[in-house]
């Protein structure tokens, strides 16, 4: 499956883009602080690009 254009990451693309554990993203969505999983079927739960690069950028200007 072509990753590259889809608009969604899985949480282990979460983490090797952004270089943090899955621990850290799982804490930081409890605390408020990261963008919700969104599950698009029973068994696939995903984030979206989108959400997580306004993300990235919502640290840059902090």
């Amino acid at each position: 499956m072509n990753t590259e254009n889809s608009p969604f990451f899985t949480i282990q693309e979460v983490s090797e883009f952004l270089g943090i554990s899955i621990s850290t993203i799982n804490r930081l969505i409890k605390n408020g602080d990261f963008p919700q999983k969104i599950k698009i079927s029973p068994r696939r739960i995903v984030f979206m690009k989108k959400e997580i690069e306004e993300w990235i950028d919502g640290k840059r200007s902090d």
